[in-house]
């Protein structure tokens, strides 16, 4: 028997925010005034699909963001709502939680505010109205004096535009599909009326340059649709085949070949240096484009590839990335200057001095004395979402090692902290030069986790070589 090519999820509507006088109880008889329907290729993606239509908001703590949960529930359900905490918890959502239940939470050394129930509604609306709380999972004593204060906690909840569970069941689908990293912006759009009858097998290309590694589909017949969700599940470490982002190649009417990257996020790259030289290496070796000099067409404008061959297959590739644009108007950003060198940006309680610029993608360099001790992982989200870059930045930090030398790690919007960023590396060794750390027209080495690049900046063009390796092919069933 074929499998569906399709997850199908059907989610009640409710209406209680606009039917004000209503029991909000949910007991055997039909309350609901309509049902949604999600569909998608994964079943969290249909999940995802079902409940945002029904109405619900998810809020995620992804990139740097605060999302905070109020938990609820009656002494039998104790037991599951650890298991539930804990995803949460390592969701980096702020948990608050009911005396009994904070108690049942923290046996397990998860961190937990505690708050009073509903004999004291007034503390526990001022909570609700701070803002703090984005989801409540209440399933406390549904059956005896306290069900007044649940249906008010549940009005109180819906006027503040929060969303109320009663089901752990739904609790937990609902931090499985925040887990998942589904969004409004990377999920398929299915046709109906072009829908697909069987699952798909799909050629792909696993490569990688200098460590950063992307997922190559060869796209010349245009068939494959909904890249941004595949993203999400095949970017995935665990789960999926993994990867930086997915990469299409695509027929050009202004070049060789065309090239779409997309982060493991879903959002669009416009440039990827590490990326496109891995372009030149698949269309030479699969006979594609059989020359060593390769146009490639971008998101931000063709670019030319070097091609350096060995035993007939290609190990190495120089791509002119360009001109690097420093006017900040272009990053974009809304600080009020015509460039940004060394401005001054506050994350975390500490002042960095940035100097900004786009390399086809908006970079921020940030050079400090020693990158390796920096976590990375706590102040690159700010950095990423920063009030100044309304499109989210790439931040590099750099050490100068010395004039022809840097270190540089890297943190990239939508796929946080990477071995290598080629368009980064670009981006430090332009900053490096305006500042005069390094000369231009001069080869500069940028060392990262992993490995070597080789930028060379001037004024009206930056060249980038470094490495480009075949990892496997393989096929997926999607």
């Amino acid at each position: 028997k074929k499998a569906p090519p399709y997850y199908a999820v059907k989610v009640p509507v409710f209406s209680f925010e606009k039917l004000n006088d209503v029991n909000s109880y949910l007991g055997p008889e039909m309350k609901s005034t309509g049902e949604v329907l999600g569909l998608a290729r994964t079943r969290n993606e249909a999940l995802y699909k079902g409940l945002v239509a029904s109405g619900l908001k998810v809020k995620t703590a992804a990139h740097g963001g605060y999302v905070g949960v109020l938990l609820s529930v009656d002494n039998h359900d104790l037991p599951e709502i650890i298991s539930l905490a804990d995803k949460l918890s390592k969701l980096n959502i702020t948990i608050y939680a009911t005396e009994d239940t904070a108690d049942a939470v923290s046996t397990l050394g998860i961190p937990v505010t505690k708050v009073s129930g509903t004999e004291n509604m007034e503390k526990l609306y001022s909570l609700l109205e701070s803002g703090k709380i984005d989801y409540i999972v209440y399933t406390g004593a549904l059956f005896d004096r306290t069900l007044d204060d649940y249906i008010a906690l549940r009005r109180k909840a819906l006027s503040l535009g929060i969303a109320c569970f009663t089901s752990l069941d739904t609790a937990g689908a609902l931090a499985e599909i925040i887990a998942s990293g589904y969004n409004e912006e990377n999920t398929e759009l299915v046709d109906l009326n072009a829908m697909r009858t069987a699952k798909e097998k799909i050629r792909f290309a696993k490569m990688e340059g200098c460590g950063n590694d992307y997922i190559f589909f060869d796209n010349f017949n245009g068939e494959i649709a909904g890249v941004q969700s595949l993203c999400v599940s095949l970017c995935d470490r665990y789960y999926g085949i993994g990867g930086c982002g997915i990469v299409l190649m695509e027929k050009s009417e202004v070049a060789d070949v065309k090239m779409k990257l997309y982060n493991s996020d879903g959002t669009l790259g416009k440039m990827g240096g590490n990326a496109i030289r891995c372009v030149g290496k698949y269309l030479y070796d699969n006979n594609i484009v059989k020359k060593t000099f390769v146009t490639v067409e971008t998101d931000s404008g063709v670019k030319n590839l070097q091609l350096y061959t060995s035993g007939g297959l290609v190990t190495y590739v120089s791509v002119d990335m360009g001109k690097i644009d420093f006017s900040a108007k272009n990053l974009p950003t809304t600080a009020q200057i015509e460039r940004l060198i060394d401005y001054p940006i506050e994350v975390c309680g500490r002042v960095y001095e940035a100097t900004c610029c786009s390399v086809g993608n908006p970079h921020c360099v940030v050079f400090a004395e020693d990158v390796n001790t920096l976590d990375l992982n706590k102040i690159g989200p700010y950095f990423e979402n920063n009030k100044f870059f309304p499109e989210r930045i790439n931040t590099e930090f750099v050490r100068v090692v010395n004039s022809a030398t840097l270190r540089m790690r890297a943190y990239e919007r939508g796929n946080g902290e990477t071995v290598a960023c080629g368009t980064g590396a670009c981006a430090a060794v332009a900053a490096a030069c305006i500042k005069g750390y390094c000369e231009k027209g001069k080869d500069i080495t940028v060392k990262l986790k992993g490995g070597d690049l080789i930028v060379n900046y001037t004024d009206e063009k930056t060249v980038l070589t470094g490495n480009a390796n075949l990892v496997f092919y393989g096929e997926i069933t999607v």
